[in-house]
């Protein structure tokens, strides 16, 4: 049965509220969806549609979307996603489930898989680029990044535009170029109006660098406790390139798969919809 979306939910999870929507039916099987950075959880309207025999939670991260911003002692760094991900999954009831994950959610979905195998039974990633591994000699200057860009960006206001759509072509042509029709189903559940205009409503503190850079050692040790199978699409047009380390660092799953296929970053949103959601449905539910 293809899937349909239900409604939409909220999570209240270590004093945070998660906003999220839910699709396909009770009883099959559990799927939570993982955004990219600054995108939200509509990133999965458009292929969603054509899985079939799912449950899927697609979330709001913290500071996307609906959802709570953190606190202003708290930050983005991500693996403080891991257990607000966990308590939405027990909050369903769900003791096992699998992920999808796109760019910073494919991220997230590697690092819960590794900490917490028993819980996740497969891993599908998108166009998902594990961060460069760092040196631990440069933890002192990363921190002092970090404080320094939280202070900056938790003190700035968003930028706001005259009308809807100057909203969506900032989204555009962004950091992450994006198609006009991508960017506007992004919009329409990410965009706010307010006085001054309309504006993303997304935490500036995202922008921030991260307190700590995980080392080769973190990274080694994450991937390699990985049981799940994990597949990765990976697109060929994409404004981020493989090279050697990514080889290296997939290499320690145990259970991987990795899939090319033509399109930019942002491939699940755009024509290639049907085609990703195929082989995703083929992955976790093998006929």
């Amino acid at each position: 049965m293809s899937l349909s979306f239900i409604c939409e939910r909220t999570f209240d999870v270590n004093g945070l509220t998660f906003t999220a929507k839910e699709w396909g039916s009770p009883g099959y099987k559990p799927v939570i969806a993982l955004h990219g950075w600054l995108d939200n959880a509509a990133s999965f309207d458009l292929m969603l549609p054509f899985l079939s025999d799912m449950h899927v939670i697609a979330l709001d991260c913290a500071g996307h979307g609906g959802s709570s911003f953190r606190s202003a002692d708290s930050g983005y760094n991500i693996w403080q996603d891991i257990a607000e991900v966990l308590g939405v999954a027990d909050l369903m009831g769900w003791d096992q489930f699998a992920l999808l994950g796109h760019s910073r959610g494919a991220i997230i979905s590697t690092l819960i898989a590794g900490a917490f195998p028993d819980r996740i039974s497969h891993a599908a990633l998108i166009d998902g680029y594990m961060p460069g591994l760092a040196d631990a000699k440069g933890t002192a200057v990363q921190l002092a990044k970090s404080v320094y860009e939280a202070k900056r960006f938790g003190g700035a206001s968003p930028s706001f535009f005259p009308d809807f759509d100057r909203a969506v072509q900032a989204r555009v042509n962004g950091f992450i170029p994006l198609k006009e029709a991508a960017a506007a189903i992004l919009a329409q559940r990410g965009v706010r109006q307010h006085e001054r205009g309309f504006y993303w409503h997304t935490d500036q503190r995202l922008k921030a660098a991260s307190q700590l850079k995980l080392t080769r050692d973190h990274m080694q040790d994450f991937f390699s406790s990985v049981i799940a199978p994990v597949m990765l699409i990976q697109a060929e047009d994409s404004g981020f390139k493989p090279d050697a380390q990514q080889d290296e660092t997939f290499s320690w799953i145990t259970n991987f798969r990795l899939l090319k296929m033509p399109g930019s970053h942002h491939l699940h949103m755009e024509e290639q919809a049907e085609q990703v959601a195929a082989e995703v449905q083929k992955f976790i539910l093998p006929a």
